[in-house]
């Protein structure tokens, strides 16, 4: 194997054996350096690096430690049979498959993320945390574990927060998959503010002028439901967003906390029954519209005459609507393609690698 001088001699400080390891596990990850590969002896490195023989002993120990090398007394340094630049962690949250709700979106999902890093000849091992948001969670996934230090990159569908701060001090990149747009350093954004402002301005284009709004999660027609670090998926200038497209939302046509398909369809009927019927409804939740469907079937509303309706899906994701909506929706292979995507730039060292935003696209069905 050959090495090329990578440092000068300089001051040796704690720095440089952090510079000498993140060089190593780069080499790991960018699989320069596969398991089996022998490393040249210490003193060599030494030189090579610019360093002295006891710095280079302890970066070579700390890499030990992280069961990335395999040191052999009398015969040499080894890159571990266990290292290996194709190993992607899923990380979920093992709440989004306990609610019947959200097992079916997730696990299309995962099974679609696996798929995608399958397809680039990498290993996805999937790694599932439980417990409160934050510290509660972050425990629950072993932080301390050598699994950590040996992954190419991480692609999570679930919070990471400050853990991702200590992944990327130790040079494994992680993509978040989310619809908050601040969460994480580089997330791959579902965007459900502009889902909802497109399907507004869908329902105007069409001559609604009564509009209903059935969100899952908590709003007063004025703020939203945040999470414990303050986040929201839709931006403070939402309701003023959709009054500039020219249709003020009316605060009566506002139905919150719908999540399931029982809450959907007594949202439905509220609306329907209530002083200022709506001749259109968005809904935020593919869930939410299995219920209102099935209002809306019972009713017998004539759609698209008398009641125009889109709801928020995913397409790729198998859904039996009890009518043939208009949705709005996600490509989930499109999300999995961007997440690897911004996974492996990152993983290669691309700087300008960021985040990425999904937009969602209307697909026209009978209801509008």
């Amino acid at each position: 194997m050959v090495m090329t001088r990578t440092l000068t001699r300089q001051p040796e400080t704690a720095s440089k054996i952090d510079l000498i390891q993140a060089h190593f596990r780069t080499q790991i990850r960018k699989g320069k350096l596969v398991a089996g590969d022998r490393l040249p002896p210490e003193r060599q490195l030494a030189d090579q690096f610019g360093v002295s023989l006891l710095t280079v002993n302890k970066a070579m120990a700390g890499l030990e430690s992280e069961m990335l090398l395999d040191r052999q007394a009398s015969r040499g340094t080894y890159i571990h049979p266990d290292a290996s630049r194709g190993q992607i962690l899923v990380v979920f949250d093992t709440c989004h498959f306990a609610v019947p709700e959200l097992a079916r979106f997730y696990h299309q999902l995962l099974q679609s993320l696996t798929t995608e890093v399958k397809s680039h000849n990498m290993r996805p091992t999937h790694i599932l945390g439980y417990g409160e948001p934050g510290d509660d969670f972050i425990d629950s996934l072993e932080p301390n574990s050598t699994i950590w230090n040996q992954a190419a990159g991480i692609l999570a569908m679930a919070g990471l927060e400050t853990f991702e701060d200590t992944l990327k001090d130790k040079g494994v990149p992680a993509v978040t998959l989310t619809t908050y747009r601040t969460q994480g350093h580089h997330p791959v954004v579902m965007d459900m503010h502009g889902l909802m402002v497109k399907s507004y301005k869908h329902l105007m284009d069409r001559g609604c002028r009564n509009i209903a709004l059935i969100f899952n999660i908590a709003t007063d027609s004025q703020t939203f439901e945040a999470d414990f670090l303050g986040r929201s998926s839709y931006q403070p200038q939402f309701y003023d967003e959709l009054s500039k497209l020219g249709l003020p939302v009316n605060p009566k046509l506002v139905k919150a906390c719908c999540r399931t398909a029982e809450q959907g369809y007594e949202a439905m009927c509220d609306l329907w029954h209530g002083e200022d019927r709506p001749d259109g409804v968005i809904v935020s939740d593919d869930n939410t519209a299995m219920g209102v469907g099935k209002a809306v079937r019972d009713l017998m509303i004539a759609t698209p005459d008398q009641l125009k309706l889109v709801t928020h899906a995913t397409q790729g994701v198998d859904r039996d609507f009890p009518i043939n909506f208009t949705r709005c929706q996600y490509d989930l292979n499109r999300i999995c393609r961007g997440a690897f995507g911004l996974l492996y730039r990152l993983m290669i060292g691309e700087r300008d690698a960021d985040r990425l935003m999904i937009k969602a696209a209307i697909k026209q069905g009978s209801t509008t």
